[in-house]
């Protein structure tokens, strides 16, 4: 993990390499809201934290912010590749992005996910459930 690096994607080639290694894990990109055109949009506006970690410049782990209003940014992707699984590499990610938020004038997060443990340990709450989802928040 020391050859791990924790970044905020600075140009267009990351952001194709990030959401190639997304969309690999967690299914295609076809969405309008997690579509490329969508996150690049967001990329262009630079206020949404979108980071991930790299190691030898390939992207391992990524967690993408989408605002949702001036004070709300939900949490669109977090995958990490299975072999970088497990190393505490997300969570350092976690924080870093809650950081950036936090420096960009958000007030909270929220995500979906059907997993919990690993949010809860990031300090998130779950607030609600929908669709077998649980909602997750984290004031920040």
């Amino acid at each position: 993990m020391d050859d791990v690096f924790l970044k905020e994607i600075e140009t267009e080639q990351e952001l194709k390499d990030v959401l190639a290694m997304c969309y690999d894990i967690l299914g295609t990109g076809n969405s309008e809201l997690y579509g490329y055109d969508a996150w690049y949009k967001r990329f262009l506006d630079g206020r949404q934290p979108l980071v991930f970690a790299e190691e030898n410049g390939k992207p391992v782990s990524a967690v993408l912010g989408r605002a949702e209003n001036e004070e709300s940014l939900v949490i669109g992707f977090t995958a990490c590749r299975e072999e970088y699984r497990k190393q505490g590499i997300t969570r350092k990610l976690m924080n870093y992005f809650e950081e950036l938020a936090g420096e960009k004038g958000f007030k909270y997060i929220t995500l979906g996910s059907k997993e919990d443990g690993f949010y809860e340990k990031c300090g998130y709450k779950v607030i609600f459930q929908v669709h077998g989802q649980n909602i997750f928040q984290k004031v920040l």
